[in-house]
């Protein structure tokens, strides 16, 4: 098989899938009832966490696995019932107990970290979604999230796969180039500055701010996951066709959901 017909099919595979999970988010934004949508999120962060475990579990370290996706699944949960502190708290406070055994002392910092960083670095980022669903007109924040990343994320792939000529951080992913990182950008922020037509009431500079941040943020947290994938030797987190895995479908997400909440919360004060 050339390697032409081997990417064509794998385009087709990506463009399946993608279709398959835009159609389900967008039936969870916007037609499902909001407890559809919490099972969505809470399926996201479960399987995300999963596979964070499996890629520091390739390492050789411990990590707490059923605490962790115990404590993960209670995050997007606590969002409705204002528990983030305690939930976090406790989770911590667990995981050193668990450690108290003594056949586990050579790994308890290890593990403690690794478990907790992925409570922090996947459920509890991923998590603010619920917390946006409930601002003022929320299921729209939540697709300027997923539209402005994604359509930038999309740009950043296929300009660099066609046109990239100059890579960057070849140590952590060697098919990033400067072209797609440019295209990317631009693309986040031609959709940001665009979503005016879906929330006419948000000022233009609003938009070009968070366009500006989310088109840096985003790239950031795609070079995050390729980091710990890099680190563990794998080039997908998971084995869904043409996409890879969960982390690989949220990696860029993760880093910008919380800012855009902080920015509509902090700064705007919706």
């Amino acid at each position: 098989m050339s390697v032409s017909v081997s990417e064509n099919i794998q385009l087709k595979k990506r463009l399946i899938w993608s279709a398959l999970f835009i159609g389900v988010a967008m039936y969870a934004i916007f037609g499902a009832p909001k407890w559809v949508f919490l099972l969505a999120v809470e399926a996201f962060v479960l399987l995300g966490l999963w596979e964070y475990f499996n890629l520091a579990e390739r390492k050789g370290f411990f990590i707490n696995r059923h605490l962790g996706l115990f404590f993960g699944s209670l995050l997007p949960i606590q969002f409705y019932a204002s528990g983030e502190t305690i939930v976090l708290i406790v989770a911590l406070l667990s995981l050193c107990v668990f450690n108290f055994k003594r056949n586990l002392r050579e790994q308890a910092l290890i593990s403690t970290a690794l478990t907790f960083f992925g409570l922090m670095y996947v459920a509890w980022s991923f998590s603010f979604l619920g917390r946006i669903r409930y601002l003022w007109h929320g299921s729209s924040w939540i697709f300027y999230c997923l539209l402005t990343i994604k359509l930038g994320d999309a740009a950043a792939y296929f300009i660099g796969k066609r046109f990239g000529k100059h890579k960057y951080a070849g140590s952590i992913s060697p098919n990033k180039s400067v072209e797609g990182a440019v295209a990317g950008f631009v693309t986040t922020l031609a959709a940001s500055l665009l979503s005016r037509f879906y929330l006419p009431s948000v000022s233009v500079w609003d938009l070009l701010v968070l366009g500006v941040v989310l088109g840096i943020i985003g790239q950031i947290g795609d070079l995050i996951e390729s980091l710990l994938k890099r680190d563990t030797g794998l080039k997908d987190s998971g084995t869904i066709p043409g996409l890879g895995g969960i982390l690989d479908m949220i990696d860029s997400l993760l880093p910008a959901i919380p800012i855009v909440y902080y920015y509509l919360t902090a700064v705007r004060g919706f």
